[in-house]
């Protein structure tokens, strides 16, 4: 779709009116509220109809729908949380953006839509999770979870510093965006605001008032719950999201002592095919409670707006950050251009512009939300953003050059889950992907879909001899998105090769590695950690001080070894959830040796100066190498997780890495 060359000025000429009128005419332009949650998916919300339809889920949800659009065939360029909120500030697909993946930093600096709204007298909010690090620009106010953030007694960063809220994070995420309506936002000006909730991510704690209301539910199976990916490649069969052996009995499952399903399993001991529909049932359960929270607080949302006379002159649109898996497959998860991690929802009202009850069936992605707040705003649109508005399907005209095709990429392996890295095009019907790089056979495999024929994804027609026209056309059309969105080879993201270059003697019952205080060791020369244990022996001098003692991957992925108060805590991530094994007595002051030791089981102990001082278990074995390398005194790569101090400034005598076969 091709810019008229005249808008630029047409918007430069609104903005001086604008400015020249005064307040009436600021006022004129319509307030934007963007809602956006975490891994909901369209199975998940009532107006999208489906198997959960009937469950009556998301009413507040179902009502925007219902006063204005619904688009079915909304899509995400790459179906990861960080990356898609960096795609939604910038308008650009990850390779422009630079966020490719959920690890490391994001360059702030760059022009994003809020910016150019501030410029055009737009007053910009952004309350809740955005899961990118570092300061926000181009922001009035902000307040946002850092990281992941946390669902019980949240805390929230600000320009000013840190504050910690009791409570459910939906709930206070709602709090503090209303708290802004109420009291921050300059009533001369319009306003975006920008509501992002944690929910309903992993590990799925719906608010207290909620969690009863679901545990007694059951939900509708889909019907490839137990899927045996006989019609899809390497890519399907290898990964690590499945409900049946990823899917955590305790952190996932709330299977904890002295819980109710801990009791009722003891009762009634599950196996097999049982068990996955158990665990099934538990997770919808849970991950509905938390839909249905969200749903609940979009709906205090609602009421504000109508209560304070503004419903007619403002935006109301709600998104997520991907689609979600919710039993399709035998998965929980995203990652895949598969259709339930690939699809997202978005539905949008704005009394007066959008006829109620509209449905949309054209091919948008979220490269295209930032262009349309500003044309919502009638502020330029950059040319180097790389979507398009969705004002003219808003109000139900589809441009004669609407795209016709979508691109995807996505580049998060080796990591968490186990998904191949891939990239693909998709008509609208026909989707073509291409999985690449190591772990695949040959370095490249290739799937082909009609979605027509087979919705579900269940079987791969590439090899059928009848399809070879439209391959050659689908790579085409692939080869043509890439040079329209200048995506280089591979992304732009360098292959990362073997994962260690230390390979281990497979005659060998251990390996040893020796490092020392200050040293930071490039993942690809850490020690690899998936299918092994461990045994890390520190030499540490204890006077006081708080910090990492070592430390190795990320929030989503790693370990951590550290001291607080004296206390010993190994803290293990896995698949987006931590878990930690702590002392109870603290270190002697001076020199001391810390010995931990985790079995390929998971099982931990740590002892002091040879006496055993903890254990427990982190849950299981190391699920994939860290993307970030080693670091010694200090966690020097994306945070394992939030320390008093991220450095030990008391002295660290060589560390002794033993890995166990």
């Amino acid at each position: 779709m091709t810019r008229s060359p005249y808008r630029s000025a047409i918007v430069t000429l609104t903005a001086l009116i604008a400015v020249t009128s005064g307040v009436a005419v600021a006022a004129q332009r319509p307030n934007i509220v963007w809602i956006f949650s975490d891994d909901h998916a369209c199975n998940a919300i009532g107006a999208y109809g489906g198997r959960l339809q009937a469950e009556n889920l998301t009413p507040n949800i179902d009502s925007i729908a219902r006063d204005g659009i619904i688009f079915d065939r909304a899509y995400v360029g790459n179906s990861i949380c960080a990356p898609s909120r960096a795609t939604l500030l910038t308008g650009k697909h990850s390779h422009l953006n630079g966020k490719f993946d959920n690890r490391g930093g994001f360059n702030h600096d760059q022009q994003q839509f809020q910016k150019i709204l501030q410029k055009h007298d737009y007053q910009t909010a952004m309350i809740g999770k955005i899961h990118l690090n570092g300061a926000m620009q181009g922001f009035d106010y902000w307040e946002v979870l850092p990281g992941q953030g946390r669902y019980t007694n949240p805390q929230f960063v600000t320009a000013e510093g840190k504050t910690q809220y009791e409570g459910h994070s939906t709930d206070i995420v709602t709090d503090r965006a209303l708290n802004w309506l109420d009291n921050g936002k300059d009533d001369s000006k319009p306003f975006m605001m920008m509501v992002h909730y944690k929910a309903p991510h992993r590990n799925w704690l719906p608010a207290p008032r909620i969690i009863e209301k679901f545990r007694k539910r059951t939900f509708p199976e889909p019907d490839s719950l137990f899927d045996d990916y006989a019609g899809r490649g390497v890519a399907a069969h290898a990964q690590d999201m499945s409900i049946s052996k990823t899917m955590r009995m305790a952190g996932d499952l709330k299977v904890n002592p002295d819980s109710e399903r801990a009791a009722w399993l003891e009762k009634n001991p599950l196996e097999g095919d049982d068990l996955i529909r158990w665990k099934y049932q538990a997770y919808m359960q849970d991950y509905l409670g938390c839909v249905a929270g969200v749903d609940e607080n979009i709906g205090r949302i609602l009421t504000w707006l109508k209560e304070h006379n503004l419903e007619q002159n403002t935006v109301v649109m709600y998104s997520s950050d991907q689609g979600f898996y919710l039993g399709e497959h035998g998965w929980f998860d995203k990652r895949f251009m598969y259709e339930e991690s690939f699809r997202m929802p978005l539905v949008a009202k704005w009394p007066g512009v959008i006829k109620p009850g509209q449905r949309n069936d054209d091919l948008v992605q979220n490269i295209d939300f930032a262009e349309t707040f500003l044309d919502i705003a009638d502020a330029p649109i950059p040319d180097d953003m790389q979507g398009e508005s969705l004002t003219p399907l808003l109000k139900g005209e589809t441009p004669d050059d609407w795209r016709k095709s979508l691109y995807y990429h996505y580049y998060e392996y080796p990591a968490v889950h186990s998904v191949r890295r891939h990239e693909g095009v998709f008509d609208g019907r026909h989707k073509l992907i291409r999985f690449y790089g190591i772990d695949v056979p040959n370095g490249e495999e290739w799937e082909l879909f009609d979605l027509k024929t087979d919705p579900a994804e269940m079987t791969s027609i590439y090899d059928q001899q009848k399809q070879s026209n439209r391959i050659k056309e689908l790579k085409a059309e692939l080869d043509r998105l890439k040079e329209h969105y200048n995506v280089p080879e591979n992304g732009g993201l360098p292959l990362r090769g073997k994962v260690s270059e230390r390979k281990p003697n497979a005659n060998a019952k251990t390996l040893k590695f020796k490092f020392k205080q200050g040293v930071n060791v490039k993942a690809a020369s850490a020690p690899y950690l998936p299918g092994r244990g461990i045994q890390l022996t520190v030499s540490l001098t204890w006077n006081g001080t708080d910090g990492v003692l070592m430390a190795q991957g990320g929030a989503s992925n790693g370990y951590a070894l550290w001291i607080k108060d004296g206390h010993i805590h190994w803290t293990v991530t896995r698949n987006d959830a931590a878990t930690t094994v702590s002392t109870e007595d603290q270190v002697p002051v001076g020199q001391s040796i810390i010995t931990v030791r985790q079995e390929k089981s998971g099982e931990v102990t740590i002892a002091i100066d040879g006496r055993q001082a903890a254990q427990g278990s982190v849950g299981g074995p190391f699920l994939a190498q860290p993307f970030d390398g080693l670091s010694i005194g200090q966690d020097a790569g994306s945070q394992v997780r939030e320390f008093t101090t991220n450095k030990y400034a008391d002295k660290i005598g060589p560390v002794e890495t033993l890995l166990i076969e």
